[in-house]
Order: C-alpha cells, then structure tokens, then sequence
C-alpha cells in the first residue's frame, strides 16, 4: 500500500512540475510580442525593461541596469510613447482574460503598474511630528500610540509598509522606524534604536546594515532608494509607489516625517493611513471578527478647537483612536517585517495603556500656543495643518513640517540613444550573473541589439525563428544549434536569438560550429523581414584530435588484518621479608662544665670627706 502511494505521490508531483513548466512556457510566448514592441522603441531599454516585467510577473529579481537612468520598471514604462505604451496595456488586458489560471496571476502583477493611464492621480498619506496623520482621503487626526502599526498594506501585498511609535514622554509619541516591503525586498529605517548595535547606518536591508555612497541604491528587485541629505530618503518601488523619510529629531531622540504615495486606481489599500477610495467618512472604521462595522467613525471635525467642549470630544475620539482603532492595525511577530534584537518582538514595542492623558490645544500655555501660531503662520500652513503645526511646535518644539513634493525623475527628461551599453549598478556589486547563477540562460550582447551583458530567459512566439537557451555545456564545446524553423513566407522574424530560416518548414535542423579560437554569442536580431532567407552556414572546421593518455587504474588490494591473542601472564606474589629493628643505646648525658665568669672591675670607692663638727651654740647667762 504505501508503495502504490509514493508512485501516485511521485506521479502528482511529476504532473504538478509538468504543468507549471508548461505554464511559465505560455506566459513566455505570449510575452514575445511585448517584447518585440518595448526593443522596437529602444533596443538597450526596451530590451531591460522587458526582462524585468517577466522576473516581476515570476517574483524574480530584475536584471541589472546598462543605461545611465537610475528608473524603476515602472518610471521607465512610463518613459516610452503613449502610441507604445496602449499596445503594451491593451495586450496584457487581452492576456489576462484569455490565459490559464498561473498565466493570469502574472499578467495581473504587470497590470498594477501597466494599467495606469495618464488620468491616474497618485494620492498622498502622511504621518509626522507627534505624530499627526492625514489619510489618503484628506482626513486628519493625532495618533498617539506606542507599537508597531501597519501604516498601509496592498491587497496583493506588493506593499506593506510598517511604522514603529515610541514614547517620548508619558504624554507623547514619535515615529522612530520603519520598515517596508518594495516588491520582495525588506527595506528598514532605523531612526532612534539600532537593532544591532550599528549606530553608523539607519539603513537595513534584507536585516544587513547598508551604507549609500552615491544619491541611488538599486534593491534586487526593480526599487530604488534615493539619498538626500544627511538622512532623508525616497524609496521607489518597482511599480512607481513612493515613500519619502524626512529625518529630525526633538528632545534626544530621532524619529521621521513620513509621507507615502500610491495609486488607488490599479490597488485596494488598508491601515492606519486610510482605504484611499476618495471617501473620509470610513477611513476610521473598526471592523469586527466577521468584517463587519462594529464602529464607524463619528469624527466631528474637531481637531484643533478651542471651544472647551469640542475640546472633551476631541479627548474622547482620540481614546477612541488609541485603542480600538489602533488594535486592528497592531502588527503581530509573523506580519512583522522589522529586525529585532536578542529576545525581541513587536510585543518589546508595545504599550496599549499609552498615553496616560491626551493633550488638545487647549491644554497648551497661552504664550507658546501664540508663539507656535506665528511660527507657523509665518511658514504658510493652513486649515488642520495649521493646527498640528502649532500643537507640534508648542508642546515639544518641533520643527514646522510642510507637506512634501516627491519628485517625478521622468518629468522633461530627454533619452538619448544608447551607443554603448554600460552596467549601472550599485558600488562594488557583483554581476547579475554571478549573483544569480541559477537564472542565467543566454547573455545578449550590447549595442543596437539590446542589453550589454545581462542574462536572459525567454522564449520566442511565432514567427519564423525561436531562441533557446544556450547551456555553459554547450558554449565550451563552442556550438550552438539552431532549432528548426516552423515559419512561413511574409512571417516575422524578430527573435532573441539569430535563427537559421528554410524555405521548407520541415528541413532539419542545422548544426554550425564556429571557427576554432572564436567564442559563440547569441544575438538579438531586433527586426522584422518580409521574406525568408536561407542562411548560408559555413563548413565547420574540423579541430585536430587530441590523444589523451588513458589514465591507469590500479586496483586496491586488500589484505585481511590479523588478529592476535593477548597474552596473559599470572601476577606474582612476593612475601614480605620481615627484619628484627636493631637496638640503638640512648646517648649518654653529656657532663655540664662550668663556664668561669670573668673578673669583675674593681670598683673605685670615692674618699669620705670628714664631716664638720657640728657647734652647739653656748647659753647666755
């Protein structure tokens, strides 16, 4: 029985692994066309842009660049004409409907970013100072928590970004990390705890410390992050979302303004930052176990007030806020895209008592609340954003923060033709091909034909030539073979691989081997004929044979160890001799002698003097 159940399992996994091949195969071929279309705009840039749709449509990291533009896949769809770009978009809407179920889930990651038309406006989210959160939809309201939050999540998790609040002081609290999903790579910024004690760098990736030397950092796969500053930065995910990270700092501890930008149109969103579908009334919803309402947010508007009872209700809203609203957005250990230390989790970060009492403006003093307005005012701020500045820089003195303009790096720029392909990496980063041997297929050379040097993996469709993949066995041999060609007269020719066309579609394949000390290389054609034309190929030269010594294989003898008996030997016994102890007389006493004392001095007696009579006075008559 359990026999019949390893075939039947063995065979399951065979078919499983079958299929999915078979699927990748569709995917490949139907992309062919879009690929024809990105080189026939630009052969350097069409051609990386191209490979790296298909490595995001199968989760892979994209190939490396070799033009001097630091775009993301996105930025760089965005760059190509309108006229390219509708082809493009209205060939993988086709696609998606019309393809098998895995085809389908990889179409669809190249429709989050394809999909956007000139009429999709990105919307922006902020959190910053104390901290102050203005959702997508425009809703403003303070969020003083301590732990670790979702700030905001896509449906098909493409992004996730993550933000940490920790206390200043009993009333008050900051933004002092985050960390972020860019498209498969785990980003975090560190501005106040370091987890591994590494206090020189605020930035992790993939849990390494990462220095930037220059303006740009490319991750693995397709983002960016761009460096200005001491410690600001933007970070650019492959489908064009942006998270900008303004550093600062108020009584000792560092945290960062954040302010994050995304398309509602092509992705559904979630966290603390609101749904980003045009509405404010549900951006503060709680939801219950069966995703029901189980409160709805009953915000009147009244951040900032001064009337003392608009005041009581703003206290209540922000318990409100603090507890309920911010539990259903607590990340817990297994969400949790941030690095900890020895014996750490988000539950090391977490205090849901916080804050003790919350603060409205009008529990600010007189003087720093005008001090605050003027400061303000003075800066151009405005409505509730005029509020929060003076509540930041009232209570704590923080800094002014306007809202920022993440920049548009495709916006009037001009691309030049690629004369000469040139790799456009991180400092002292290895190869594509040396990073990941396990994705390199063929390598396409530069030029007019494509990319300089970056592996690929591709399959043609249709036409009259196919490309394959051209195996390091292969390339030692120093012979590559093209396969048979299937196409027909007035087909299309524009292949990854130089092909060999027949007249007859049933003429068996050629194998051609080039010229002795010459490397073979695989081209990318970048063209389109009307007829087919044989190719002659020339006669291959014949190397000369190489007689090797035939290696003389000794065989091993063995011997049979020998085995020896111990020997063993009785112990002999010895009788102790016993002696008569001899007699030794004590020693005599010795006989004392009596040790003469030496003569004494004499001692000199001093002469007496004679002593006076002593008179005795006589009576008087």
């Amino acid at each position: 029985m359990k026999k019949h159940v390893t075939f039947f399992g063995l065979f399951a996994l065979l078919a499983l692994g079958s299929a999915n091949a078979q699927e990748k195969a569709n995917f490949g071929t139907d992309f062919q066309s879009i690929r024809n279309e990105m080189v026939a705009w630009d052969a350097v840039r069409g051609e990386w842009l191209a490979q790296s749709m298909e490595a995001m449509a199968n989760k892979r990291p994209t190939p490396d660049r070799n033009f001097p533009e630091e775009y993301t896949p996105a930025e760089m769809f965005s760059a190509m004409p309108g006229t390219t770009q509708d082809k493009v978009r209205s060939h993988i809407q086709r696609s998606s409907t019309t393809s098998d179920s895995a085809s389908r889930a990889q179409w669809a990651r190249l429709s989050s970013f394809t999909n956007r038309t000139p009429d999709c406006k990105p919307v922006m989210g902020r959190t910053y100072g104390d901290p102050h959160l203005k959702s997508f939809d425009g809703a403003t309201y303070s969020f003083q928590t301590v732990g670790e939050f979702t700030l905001a999540r896509s449906a098909s998790g493409n992004v996730n970004v993550q933000v940490r609040q920790r206390n200043q002081s009993d009333d008050f609290s900051l933004n002092t990390a985050v960390a972020m999903n860019v498209g498969g790579d785990r980003v975090c910024f560190y501005a106040h705890e370091k987890p591994d004690g590494n206090t020189t760098t605020p930035l992790r990736i993939n849990g390494e410390p990462v220095y930037i030397d220059g303006s740009n950092y490319y991750l693995e796969h397709g983002g960016t992050i761009t460096k200005s500053g001491r410690n600001d930065y933007v970070v650019t995910w492959p489908t064009g979302e942006k998270v900008k990270l303004d550093a600062s700092s108020t009584g000792g501890m560092g945290f960062y303004n954040i302010a994050m930008e995304v398309y509602p149109c092509t992705e559904s969103y979630d966290g603390i930052l609101g749904n980003a579908n045009g509405r404010t009334s549900d951006d503060f919803d709680v939801r219950n176990n069966m995703g029901g309402i189980a409160s709805s947010n009953w915000n009147m508007g009244v951040f900032g007030s001064t009337n003392s009872r608009d005041q009581q209700l703003e206290k209540e809203y922000l318990a409100f806020l603090a507890k309920d609203f911010a539990r259903q957005y607590r990340i817990t250990p297994q969400e949790s895209l941030f690095d900890y230390g020895f014996n750490q989790s988000t539950f090391a970060f977490t205090d849901e008592s916080f804050p003790r009492v919350h603060r409205t403006l009008g529990d600010m003093n007189g003087d720093d609340f005008r001090r605050a307005q003027r400061e303000c005012e003075r800066r151009g701020f405005t409505g509730s954003d005029l509020s929060a500045c003076i509540y930041d820089n009232g209570f704590l003195r923080i800094e002014p923060t306007p809202k920022p303009v993440l920049p548009n790096r495709t916006a009037g720029r001009q691309l030049e033709p690629v004369r000469t392909p040139a790799p456009n990496v991180n400092p002292g980063q290895k190869p594509y091909r040396e990073r990941y041997p396990e994705h390199r297929s063929e390598e396409i050379p530069g030029g007019n034909t494509g990319n300089s040097g970056v592996p690929r993996d591709d399959k043609a469709s249709g036409g009259s030539g196919t490309s394959r993949t051209v195996t390091d066995t292969e390339a030692s041999k120093g012979a590559v073979k093209t396969p048979e060609s299937a196409g027909t007269s007035g087909s299309s020719t524009n292949t990854s691989t130089r092909t060999t066309s027949k007249e007859s579609s049933s003429s068996a394949p050629v194998e051609t081997k080039p010229a002795e000390g010459v490397n073979p290389r695989v081209f990318n054609s970048g063209s389109s004929s009307t007829t087919n034309e044989s190719v002659k190929t020339p006669e291959p030269v014949k190397e000369p044979e190489v007689k090797r010594p035939v290696p003389v294989y000794n065989k091993p003898v063995y011997k049979e160890p020998v085995k020896t008996e111990p020997v063993r030997t009785e112990p002999v016994r010895t009788q102790p001799i016993k002696t008569e102890p001899r007699y030794t007389p004590p020693p005599s006493k010795p006989v004392s002698t009596p040790t003469p004392r030496p003569a004494s001095t004499p001692v000199s007696t001093p002469a007496s003097t004679p002593s006076k009579p002593i008179s005795t006075p006589g009576r008087r008559g």
